[in-house]
């Protein structure tokens, strides 16, 4: 099985969006949490709750657990050594609407010698029926037996309460005594269990989200954003963005600039697009950050039809220098303002990547370039 998502066409971009093409949304945080950072996670993801028409009661469920799972990542992030060099310190929240159901994947670093307290303590949870289950959250509750991590595994008994799903959970030996923890959860559509939903609850589980997990490492990518984009998402995201990335303010600046150009370019220009029953403007937007440079990607879908006349497009204002895209800014009628905004903010020029989908859809993404060197 291969570890991480097949990259098709050179295009990253797309595979990503490939890889949740039959859901409604996924978004993927990659950092340090925080409470600032995990409100607008939750805001952003209530956000697509009505762009999809959710049911009252999986959206509670969903947002009940999801909750549960960011306050769980924020207490424990006290774990991670001080000055470790590992390819998954980072904390990791992945949230994703399928076929069946939701499915909320946490990540975090954990030491050996808790995996046995870790196991036993899911094992016991999934041992029980959801009656015996509020029984055991009445005793916990009642007896009082907190540490200042969250008490004895109530928010894990609450999780399983309220997904109505047994808790799955993966570790990954990282070495230097420490393992990278997986809790995976499912909130069903339908509390109607079949062999349909479970095959893909564990296929979520025990390789899709993992191989996902792994390729983000792989390209350092700490923020994925797939879904149905509106302003309301661009504000979450944005800040997000402005307590993930600690860098200089000038180049903070020139990150939000170029972000929201992106953004308002995806809103303003992408055609609609149907996944599943639900139409409306998908997009993609992730960060890689590498030591010398942040690279921002963002994807949307296009017709055939236009294709031809955005290469032109793009060509013409990547071959330009700074004077000749101020004078075609100037035209009376200027085309690709907000590219040739990208361009200017950037002073780097950028990539693209067109992919057909099919006879009407191509999907395309453009990545930009942002010294850090150059911003300090």
């Amino acid at each position: 099985m291969q570890d991480t998502i097949e990259v098709l066409n050179n295009d990253l971009a797309y595979s990503l969006f490939k890889n949740m093409q039959s859901d409604n949304l996924e978004y993927t945080y990659r950092g340090d949490f925080n409470s600032a950072i995990a409100e607008n996670i939750l805001s952003l993801v209530e956000t697509n709750f009505g762009d999809v028409n959710e049911k009252t009661m999986v959206r509670k469920r969903v947002y009940f657990i999801m909750v549960e799972c960011l306050q769980n990542i924020t207490r424990h992030q006290e774990d991670k050594p001080k000055n470790a060099i590992l390819p998954s310190e980072f904390g990791l929240f992945v949230v994703r609407r399928k076929n069946y159901a939701y499915y909320i994947t946490t990540g975090n670093l954990i030491k050996n010698e808790s995996i046995e307290n870790i196991s036993t303590r899911i094992e016991t949870i999934n041992s029980m029926d959801g009656e015996t289950l509020k029984n055991y959250s009445r005793e916990i509750l009642k007896e009082g037996n907190y540490s200042n991590k969250g008490g004895a595994g109530l928010g894990l008994i609450e999780m399983a309460r309220k997904s109505g799903r047994k808790l799955k959970y993966n570790f990954h030996n990282l070495g230097d005594g420490y393992s990278y923890f997986y809790l995976h959860m499912c909130v069903p559509f339908d509390k109607e269990f079949t062999p349909e939903s479970e095959a893909e609850y564990k296929q979520y589980s025990e390789s899709v989200t993992l191989k996902l997990h792994k390729t983000l490492i792989l390209n350092n990518i700490v923020l994925n954003f797939s879904g149905i984009l509106n302003q309301d998402n661009l504000i979450n995201l944005l800040n997000i963005l402005s307590r993930q990335i600690t860098t200089s303010k000038m180049l903070k600046t020139k990150v939000y600039g170029v972000m929201i150009e992106l953004l308002q370019n995806v809103l303003s220009h992408a055609d609609q697009y149907t996944i599943g029953n639900c139409k409306g403007t998908y997009g993609l937007f992730y960060i890689t950050d590498k030591d010398s440079e942040l690279i921002l990607t963002s994807g949307n879908f296009v017709k055939n039809s236009k294709v031809n006349q955005m290469k032109q497009l793009l060509e013409k204002i990547n071959s330009t220098n700074k004077e000749e895209r101020v004078s075609l800014m100037h035209t009376s009628n200027p085309e690709g303002i907000g590219f040739m905004a990208i361009r200017n903010k950037s002073k780097n020029k950028y990539t693209y990547h067109f992919t057909k989908i099919d006879e009407d859809f191509s999907f395309f993404s453009i990545n930009i370039k942002l010294n850090k060197i150059d911003n300090i």
